[in-house]
C-alpha cells in the first residue's frame, strides 16, 4: 500500500485579537493517500494531502474568525463539538507563505464555537513554488519526499494570522505531532520524539514539540538511513561516512561548551537532516544541510557553523528577563559569537578556520552596512542603535542582520584579543555560572581581567561609535 499518512501537528497561539488567543493545536495530515478521488481530486497523488487540524482557544470574543493556509489546500468542513459550521473561504496574496497565495477561510457561524475548540477539516496539494527561487525545496512529492517548514515558509497547517500582523517571537503550545508513513519511510519533525512503531506496513512516529514559536516547526520525510551517537541524529541518504564526520564534530563541540561554558547536561537531541538543493536550515533542535554540503562537511564552514550555533545557545544561557537591557545579547548576540569561539577551539588553531580573518570580513560587513544603512543585497536595514538599545522585542529585527550578528561578535571578539586566550577562558566560564546580569555586574567581571577597560565597555555596549581602537588589527 502506498500509503502517506503524516503528521499529527500540533500548534498554538496565533492571535486574531488579544482576546482570542489559540491555546493549544493538535494536526494530523495524511500525504499521498491512496482514496485521492475520494476527496473530489480525481488526479495523481503524488503530492496529495489531506489534514485535520484541532484548535484550542484560551479566549474567543465577538470578532470574525479568520485563519490561513496555503493557496493549493481547500477546506473539506470545520467542526466544533460535532458541530458543522459555515464559513467562507478566498485565495488571496498572502506573502509569508512561500507561494505567495494563501487559502483565507473566515467562520462565519463563529458563535457556534463551543468549548472554545474547533477542528478544520483540508486537503490538496502543495507544489514547488513558482514565486521564490530558493524555496523549489519547500513542496510534497511522493518520489522525493516531504519538505515543509512552519509559518513563514509553507502553510500545510492553518494559520490564525494576517501576513502583515505576523510576530516573530510568538509561541504556541504544539501538544503532538503523529507522522505516518510507508515503512521505508522517516520523519523528522522539530522536538521530542516520544515512540516509533511499524505496524501493517506503516511507520508510525510520536513528536512532542511542546511550547515553541509558530515559525520553528518542521517536518521532513523520505526514505532516510539514519546514524545516532551521544544523542545525535543523522537522518542520510547514502552517505554514511560524512554523517560519522558530522557526529564526531558535533560531540567534540559539546564536550568544549560543557567544560569551558556554562556545565549544562543537555541531554536534548539533535536532528540534523541532509536537505535537498537550498535546504540549508535550522530551527530549534532541527538542523538541514543540502546535500551537496552534506557530502563536503569537512571542508565546508557554512554547515559546521550552522551546527555550532544551534548546538551552542544552551550552554550560553543566562537567566534573563524580557525587559532587561542586555536581553538581546544574551540571547541572539552570545550564541552568534560564541559558536565562533567553538569552532575555533576545536579546529586547534589551524588553517581549518581562522577566526581572525573571519571577524575581518564581519567587520567591513559592519562598516559598509554603518555607512549605507542597507545589506549587500540593497535591502534596508533596522536602524542602528547601541546593543543595549535592543529591545527583545526587536531581536528578530536584528539578529542574523545587524548589531547582533555584527557589532556583538566584534565586542566579544575584541575582549578575547584584549585579555588573551588563558584569561579570556576564566572570563567565560565565570560569566556563564551568572544567575543574573546587568550593567555593573557584567562591568564589574570585566574590570575584573582588565582593568582599564571601562570606557570601550561604554562604547561598544552604549554608543554606535567605532573607533579606530576598537577595531580588528
Amino acid at each position: 500500500m502506498n500509503k502517506l499518512l503524516l503528521c499529527l501537528l500540533v500548534i498554538t497561539n496565533f492571535y486574531i485579537t488579544q482576546a482570542q488567543k489559540v491555546s493549544d493545536y493538535t494536526i494530523a495530515v495524511h500525504f499521498f493517500p491512496e482514496d485521492a478521488q475520494m476527496w473530489g481530486y480525481p488526479v495523481a497523488n503524488k503530492s496529495f494531502m489531506k489534514g485535520q487540524a484541532k484548535v484550542e482557544f484560551s479566549a474567543l470574543d465577538d470578532e470574525v474568525l479568520t485563519f490561513y493556509l496555503h493557496g493549493e489546500l481547500k477546506i473539506d468542513s470545520i467542526t466544533s463539538n460535532h458541530t458543522t459550521l459555515e464559513y467562507n473561504s478566498e485565495k488571496i496574496f498572502y506573502d509569508i507563505d512561500y507561494s505567495n497565495v494563501g487559502l483565507k477561510t473566515t467562520i462565519t457561524s463563529h458563535a457556534a464555537i463551543t468549548d472554545h475548540t474547533l477542528t478544520v477539516y483540508y486537503s490538496g496539494f502543495m507544489n514547488p513554488s513558482r514565486a521564490r527561487s530558493l524555496s523549489d525545496y519547500m513542496r510534497i512529492n511522493k518520489a522525493e519526499g516531504v519538505f515543509l517548514r512552519g509559518f513563514y515558509y509553507s502553510l500545510w497547517f492553518p494559520v490564525f494570522q494576517k501576513s502583515d500582523t505576523a510576530d516573530d517571537d510568538y509561541e504556541v503550545n504544539f501538544k503532538q505531532i503523529q507522522v505516518k508513513l510507508p515503512k521505508a519511510y522517516h520523519a523528522a519533525v522539530t522536538g521530542k520524539l516520544l515512540g516509533e512503531t511499524i505496524e501493517d506496513d506503516i511507520y508510525t512516529a510520536i513528536w512532542q514539540p511542546g511550547k515553541i514559536k509558530l515559525s520553528d516547526i518542521q517536518c521532513t520525510a523520505k526514505p532516510f538511513e539514519i546514524l545516532s551517537r551521544d544523542n545525535i541524529f543523522v537522518y542520510y541518504t547514502d552517505d554514511r561516512q560524512s554523517g560519522e564526520n558530522i557526529i564526531d564534530f558535533t560531540q567534540k563541540l559539546k564536550q568544549l561548551f560543557y567544560s569551558n561554558f556554562r556545565n549544562v547536561q543537555n541531554a536534548a537531541a539533535l536532528y540534523i537532516i541532509e536537505m535537498p538543493e537550498y535546504g540549508n536550515i535550522s530551527s530549534q533542535n532541527v538542523i538541514g544541510i543540502s546535500s551537496d554540503l552534506y557530502k563536503g562537511f569537512n571542508t565546508d564552514l557554512f554547515s559546521q557553523l550552522t551546527i555550532a550555533h544551534e548546538l551552542v545557545h544552551p550552554y550560553v544561557t543566562i537567566p534573563i528577563a524580557k525587559d532587561n537591557p542586555f536581553s538581546a545579547l544574551v540571547v541572539e548576540g552570545f550564541p552568534s559569537y560564541f559558536h565562533l569561539y567553538g569552532l575555533t577551539k576545536i579546529s586547534n588553531h589551524t588553517k581549518d578556520f581562522d577566526l581572525k580573518r573571519y571577524m575581518q570580513r564581519v567587520e567591513k560587513s559592519y562598516l559598509a552596512k554603518k555607512e549605507t544603512g542597507k545589506d549587500r543585497r540593497g535591502n534596508k536595514l533596522p536602524p542602528e542603535k547601541p546593543i543595549l538599545e535592543i529591545t527583545f522585542d526587536e531581536i528578530g529585527l536584528y539578529k542574523d542582520v545587524f548589531i547582533l550578528s555584527d557589532r556583538a561578535n566584534l565586542f566579544l571578539y575584541h575582549l578575547w584579543r584584549e585579555m588573551g586566550e588563558a584569561q579570556y577562558d576564566q572570563f567565560l566560564k565565570a560569566l556563564f555560572q551568572f544567575d543574573s546580569i546587568d550593567y555593573d555586574k557584567f562591568a564589574g567581571l570585566v574590570i575584573q581581567y582588565l582593568p582599564n577597560y571601562g570606557d570601550n565597555l561604554h562604547l561598544w555596549l552604549n554608543t554606535t561609535d567605532y573607533p579606530d581602537s576598537l577595531r580588528v588589527k
